[in-house]
């Protein structure tokens, strides 16, 4: 391995979800400006102690509402809910570095046909058919520039109910990369309904 691929591994971790304590103060005024453009709503809690400050943001789009949640001590989330059309699942996450060893040795996973995304993501989903759909070049580009750390769908297929979540980092980001998030989440959700996923 290279020392300027170490230094890249090293830089995915330092930025990871996994990190520890953020103050999210300071963003309270950013995501004030965010819910005014997009007639949404921002809410400010704390745990018990007051110690610990946590966002809740709803962003409406069409018949669906986008919720983006973060705190000192976790990461940023999108997540929204839906009616589903279909059963339908998927996880995509950063490929590790075993992941990249076992397909070395011949392992099978979903590939949407950009070497870049299908490189640095590993792909879990039951049809292969609604992700490359769904996945537009478009997408995978705005998810590979932000780095985003897992999306993934899930569907009750009894309640026909079905949510995608988002971990995107241990920030909360600046305006302009909020913005662009909402409009890739956005697209993505426009993408779900086009393949007839969801209502």
């Amino acid at each position: 391995m290279t020392i300027e691929k170490e230094d890249n591994i090293f830089q995915k971790v330092i930025n990871g979800p996994s990190q520890g304590y953020t103050d999210n103060f300071p963003k309270r005024e950013m995501w004030r400006e965010i819910v005014k453009l997009y007639n949404g709503e921002f809410k400010i809690g704390s745990n018990a102690g007051h110690v610990i400050e946590y966002h809740k943001i709803m962003i409406p789009h069409k018949d669906w509402k986008i919720n983006i949640s973060v705190s000192d001590t976790r990461p940023l989330k999108f997540q929204a809910s839906f009616v589903s059309h279909q059963d339908f699942d998927f996880i995509i996450s950063w490929e590790d570095f075993l992941e990249k060893i076992m397909k070395k040795f011949g392992k099978k996973e979903i590939e949407l046909g950009w070497k870049e995304f299908d490189n640095h993501y590993m792909i879990e989903c039951n049809r292969s058919d609604l992700i490359k759909k769904t996945f537009t070049k478009e997408i995978q580009e705005g998810i590979l520039k932000h780095n985003i750390y897992s999306i993934s769908y899930q569907t009750d297929s009894e309640s026909k109910k079905s949510e995608l979540l988002s971990v995107i980092q241990r920030q909360g980001g600046n305006k302009e990369l909020n913005i662009e998030l909402i409009e890739l989440y956005k697209a993505l959700i426009d993408n779900l309904h086009k393949s007839r996923i969801i209502k």
